[in-house]
């Protein structure tokens, strides 16, 4: 009677050992699936904050003054706008930036002028009118400056004692924002306050 009491109980040891080995292997294949999600989730979201913070900071600042060009002391009629890169800043395709201006009477998308780099614009569009420290194609890289010329079709906004934002957004990134107020005397060149 003993000897099958101990067979009894060798068999129940078996059957908890392999029930806890069973136990184990499931544990051990759940914690790999939760850890592999979550490692897979946290590069993504770790992607989107680094394309967020790519985005969020302007990738282009003002490096100078602002100016306005007038014929006449009644209305602005070109402003004249240096940009540069800012620290760190990956380059910008000039000719996929978008221009617009916005005063309290309006608001107004300026068109890219055509030809864009080295040339005055029309009336309603905007160019690269000088570059400095700059290659030849149409990369705003590190070290460059590019003087952009916006030419406003509607100028009611751009009298004196008037203010005005230019919105200035390369494609895929945040827009630069230059909020600036006319003075109360217009002169052929004039330098625009914030």
């Amino acid at each position: 009677m003993s000897s099958s009491s101990d067979a009894e109980n060798g068999f129940t040891g078996l059957e908890a050992a392999i029930v806890l080995i069973a136990f184990v292997v499931v544990a051990s294949i759940f914690s790999y699936t939760v850890l592999g999600a979550g490692f897979h989730f946290s590069g993504e979201s770790q992607s989107i904050i680094h394309q967020g913070i790519r985005q969020a900071g302007s990738s282009c600042t003002v490096t100078g003054t602002v100016y306005g060009v007038s014929d006449s002391p009644k209305s602005l009629k070109y402003i004249i706008i240096p940009i540069g890169l800012t620290t760190g800043g990956e380059p910008i395709d000039i000719t996929t930036m978008s221009v617009r201006i916005v005063s309290p009477k309006h608001t107004e998308l300026i068109s890219q002028n055509d030809p864009l780099i080295d040339t005055f614009p029309e009336s309603g569009r905007w160019s690269v009118q000088e570059r400095y420290c700059s290659n030849a194609d149409s990369l705003l890289e590190t070290g460059e400056c590019y003087v952009l010329n916006i030419s406003p079709y509607i100028r009611s906004g751009l009298i004196p004692y008037g203010t005005f934002a230019i919105e200035i957004k390369p494609a895929g990134r945040a827009a630069l924002r230059v909020k600036r107020t006319i003075p109360g005397h217009i002169d052929r060149l004039t330098p625009l306050r914030r």
